[in-house]
């Protein structure tokens, strides 16, 4: 799975680098929204466990290279922050089950290099488009709140059980509103695939070998971007 990823994000990088030279258009910008974040497990938590979402933020920069009116790359650098949420018979006291509740929130420098389709409205200033591309997330931190019933919550650091990179796949769809012929603003919602284990070896031999966790999410995302 990461050769597959590397191939594709190396096909990527060189396509832009070649953009680069021929480009009719270059564009750079802001973007904010929020990031709905969740953890696939595998083994999946038992059936007494209910698993949801944590809430995080996204921000960062947009770069796009337009090389035909319909056709852009656009790359992404965003500090995105999410997680997962556990609650139900978490913890152990001897060999009584106690409830609760544990939180992971883990932020990454994540990366999105992103094919987007843009599809023009004749005699309108909005442009609807959709995206495709792979993501690679750099690992800043990890966090995991535990919050027994009864018992007092306290925070454990989880980096180091953690792989530095992240990978997945990211695709959405949006629309963009010409303000003014240099100035776009884009409303998008957006699905990240996590494709590989967050686990590092550390990790595995702590929680067992055959454990997987993935990240996925789904993101509500304004810019501002502005043609150079």
């Amino acid at each position: 799975m990461k050769k597959s990823f590397a191939v594709v994000l190396m096909a990527l990088l060189l396509l832009s680098f070649s953009l680069i030279q021929a480009q009719t258009n270059f564009s750079l910008g802001v973007k904010a929204g929020s990031n709905f974040g969740n953890l696939s497990f595998d083994p999946d938590v038992n059936s007494q466990t209910t698993k949801s979402s944590v809430t995080g933020f996204a921000s960062g920069a947009v770069a796009e290279i337009s090389f035909i009116p319909m056709l852009a790359l656009q790359i992404e650098p965003t500090y995105l922050t999410g997680g997962s949420s556990l609650s139900g018979p978490l913890f152990s006291n001897g060999a009584t089950l106690i409830n609760g509740k544990i939180t992971f929130n883990i932020t990454y420098l994540s990366i999105p290099i992103l094919l987007k389709l843009k599809i023009p409205i004749p005699k309108s200033e909005i442009s609807p488009y959709a995206f495709l591309g792979p993501n690679i997330g750099f690992l800043l931190s990890s966090k995991e709140k535990d919050e027994p019933n009864g018992f007092p919550s306290s925070e454990i650091d989880q980096k180091d059980f953690m792989s530095s990179t992240n990978f997945s796949l990211e695709f959405g769809v949006g629309a963009g509103y010409k303000v003014t012929p240099q100035t776009t603003i884009t409303f998008d919602g957006r699905y990240s695939l996590g494709l590989s284990n967050i686990l590092n070896d550390k990790g595995k031999q702590n929680l067992g070998a055959n454990q997987s966790i993935k990240t996925n999410g789904f993101q509500i995302v304004a810019c501002v971007i502005f043609t150079m």
